[in-house]
């Protein structure tokens, strides 16, 4: 820049620009940006974002403006950039300059993401001095939230601070025009991590990476189970083609029937026996990289994988080391698993892995870089060419969604169910990753620690807790802990929560009518719920219409035995002397604690409905994991055809609209004695759901005048009731909004949460 044009300067800015910022190329970027433009000053990161000074003339300071919002580098997310006249002191240059620690501290930084196209060629270049180094990484890619201790997002408050680089890529980190300058994660095979292969018994067998892949897919070959170490935690890989090895697996898992997630080495390959649409082929070559569902065209892997389903759960390669395994042999397909026993969080320590995971795994492919965040792969699924989020994790968190002002800093600790907590300040809202069931302890000791770190990193200093309102839950004892220092809670409805998250994603402002579909939440009347119409607003809501109660024999127990719930639906309609399923003693068992009010706790929940159908269709009996026989009647659903006029649940139109459980359960038997196959029954009862869904949101707007409906709960994973629903809404002439940017399930309820307490204390 020359001396010359500098005498030209006519006004200097200050400009404070935050979003994801740090850790992406941001500096670089603004510093050839500011270059381009003939601009002089400095550039810095600080907990607040990024600071620049600039000094230019007006029309090279606009377009500099202009470039830093429209044209970021691609891990950017630019939320806000707010410029303020400040003195011109007649610089030369520009530079950056080092971090600075600021009083406020409100920083964030980019999810992981999978290795770049540039990086992944520099991986496979014998000439390349990073040659299947498997850690090779740049600023456009790569671990960030797993290795964060700290802001600012410096590698001295990283996992990477363990690591002194060599003098070459000491001299990459320091060039502002290399694709590694001041990539924090940036390391070569003289001076970075290391892979290493061990027995279970902790036995080294490799540290050369090459030799170490090489011998991991030879004993993949030979059946083995082999723990490997990835971004956020461990995976469980096996070879998807064997049956002996993934019924191995299940048994040693304690997993009999949630499907595995796969992993193939290309589009290419995962297309010779899965249907990819163009919305899903994004998703898997897209920088996230997430799990996929994806509709199965021919038998290729083991039935083991997903047993009796015929979605299967794929993703493409992100870490160098699996692009790797997959270059060795690129028709394997492997199953890519959580490596956890089953309900437990990811296993993401390396002093621990040995001992939680050796009696699953035979062998272990480590390395020698901690993992700070620990998160599971993402897992979405594709109706209508939109998608939807199942569990929304790596590649995703902590980016952070823009809302409305909040003057309170909020902690909303989610619900025990596919748990995600959020912390809201000023103008945003941070989700944790997922983190799974708080009925396991491991995993409230991962959300206890999780909390405390995004505290941490995010200087949150809560003075509202939200939590769910069951008086069980022990997100809500931790909230009440939390509270007890003084700071104000609240306990927000479950169904509500649901809601007011659809409400947060679409910034919808006015009264809905919200379907919520789920489990079952603990309702306002002491009985659990789960098939709610709400006339909701972000603060408040009535209960508008729900399905009518059944008991829940044994409590808990009858989600894992879903044959009580079959025999409670049949139980309350027949008395006695229903006419299907089987008499035993079991079933007098079931009979007689229901008679007697033992344990029976009231419901409505549309989830336990699937699972009491499933069982009277001799579906499903007893599941292993939840939703099991919903997922079951879904399937057989699609197998089915339902007739040509479907049937309506008659409802009892008063104050509150009550759909009639009963009669559903007399409409399924009246279909089973007339010798109708099973799968379509199994069709014709989610015909019914849809339109008498669509026939009492009608009622509801005639009584309201409200032409908005927003969906929300876990049931509407299932393909049939979201694509039917929403299509029979529309067709209806509603407006209708459901989830985008966070699940359907419990792993949304934060969301709401944040909504409903910003409502009430954050404006």
């Amino acid at each position: 820049m020359s001396a010359g044009h500098t005498t030209e300067m006519k006004k200097a800015l200050e400009i404070r620009i935050k979003g994801i910022v740090q850790g992406v190329g941001f500096r670089p970027f603004v510093y050839q940006t500011a270059r381009r433009h003939r601009i002089c000053g400095s550039v810095l990161n600080d907990t607040e974002g990024v600071i620049v000074r600039a000094e230019g003339e007006d029309r090279d300071l606009a377009e500099f403006l202009r470039d830093m919002s429209a044209n970021p580098p691609p891990l950017a997310m630019v939320m806000s950039v707010d410029s303020v006249e400040a003195p011109a002191v007649g610089c030369a240059d520009f530079v950056i300059e080092k971090s600075l620690m600021t009083a406020e501290r409100f920083a964030f930084y980019s999810p992981d993401t999978a290795v770049c196209e540039p990086c992944r060629k520099e991986f496979f270049n014998p000439s390349d001095r990073r040659h299947l180094y498997p850690f090779i990484t740049c600023i456009n890619c790569g671990p960030r939230f797993s290795i964060v201790h700290d802001i600012p997002y410096d590698r001295i408050n990283t996992s990477m601070a363990a690591f002194e680089q060599c003098d070459r890529c000491r001299a990459e980190y320091a060039d502002p025009s290399d694709r590694r300058f001041h990539s924090q994660p940036n390391a070569c095979p003289v001076c970075g991590p290391r892979i290493s292969l061990y027995t279970a018994r902790k036995e080294l067998i490799e540290t050369d990476s090459d030799e170490a892949a090489r011998m991991t897919v030879s004993l993949l070959k030979q059946e083995k189970i082999i723990a490997i170490k990835g971004i956020g935690g461990y995976h469980l890989a096996a070879d998807a083609k064997s049956d002996a090895a993934l019924r191995e697996l299940r048994m040693r898992k304690r997993r009999p029937f949630k499907p595995f997630a796969l992993m193939a080495g290309s589009l290419e390959s995962a297309e010779r026996f899965l249907e990819i649409s163009p919305v899903e082929r994004d998703l898997l070559l897209s920088r996230e990289r997430p799990i996929v569902l994806l509709k199965e065209r021919r038998e290729l892997v083991s039935r083991q994988a997903a047993p009796d389903l015929s979605y299967l759960g794929l993703m493409l390669p992100y870490t160098p080391f699996q692009h790797h395994l997959f270059s060795i042999d690129p028709d394997m397909v492997l199953v890519m698993t959580s490596g956890n026993v089953s309900d437990e969080p990811i296993e993401y320590r390396d002093e621990t892995v040995f001992d939680r995971l050796g009696r699953i795994a035979d062998y272990f492919v480590t390395y020698n870089r901690e993992i700070i965040g620990q998160g599971d792969d993402s897992v979405l699924f594709v109706v209508d060419e939109r998608s939807f989020f199942i569990r929304r994790s790596r590649g995703y968190v902590p980016a952070p969604f823009l809302s409305t002002e909040s003057l309170a800093t909020i902690l909303a600790v989610g619900g025990d169910l596919k748990n995600s907590f959020a912390v809201a300040r000023k103008s945003f809202i941070i989700m944790s990753q997922y983190l799974g069931d708080m009925a396991d302890p491991l995993t409230y000791e991962v959300f206890r620690r999780t909390v405390d770190h995004f505290m941490r990193i995010f200087d949150a200093r809560p003075e509202v807790i939200v939590s769910d309102m069951h008086p069980g839950y022990l997100t809500r004892l931790h909230a009440e802990e939390m509270a007890s220092s003084g700071r104000r809670r609240i306990e927000v409805q479950h169904h509500h929560a649901h809601i007011a998250a659809v409400m947060e994603e679409h910034g919808i402002t006015e009264p809905v009518i919200g379907i919520a579909y789920d489990g079952t939440g603990y309702g306002t009347d002491g009985t659990l719920w789960g098939s709610e119409f709400l006339i909701a607003r972000r603060g408040s809501f009535e209960r508008a219409a729900h399905f009518s109660n059944f008991p829940l024999p044994g409590g808990e127990s009858a989600i894992r035995d879903v044959w009580k719930i079959g025999i409670s639906l049949l139980h309350q309609r027949y008395g006695r002397d229903f006419p299907v399923m089987r008499r035993d003693a079991e079933t007098a068992g079931v009979i007689e604690i229901i008679e007697k009010n033992i344990n029976s706790s009231l419901a409505c929940s549309i989830g336990r409905i699937f699972d009491g159908v499933a069982a009277i269709l001799g579906i499903s009996r007893t599941v292993s994991t939840e939703a099991e026989a919903a997922q079951q009647l879904e399937e057989a659903a699609m197998r089915g055809k339902a007739p040509d006029w479907p049937f309506i649940i008659p409802f009892a139109d008063n104050e509150t609209i009550v759909i009639g459980t009963d009669d559903l359960t007399a409409y399924i038997v009246s279909l089973v004695e007339k010798g109708i196959p099973a799968e379509d029954i199994a069709a014709a009862f989610h015909q019914a759901i849809i339109h008498t869904s669509t026939a009492v949101a009608v009622r509801l707007r005639e009584k309201t005048g409200i032409n908005v409906a927003a969906l929300s709960g876990g049931v509407f994973h299932n393909r049939i009731l979201l694509a039917g629903l929403m299509d029979r809404l529309r067709k209806a002439g509603f407006t209708v909004y459901t989830h985008t940017a966070v699940p359907c399930n419990d792993g949304c309820i934060a969301l709401g949460q944040i909504v409903i307490a910003k409502d009430k204390f954050g404006k």
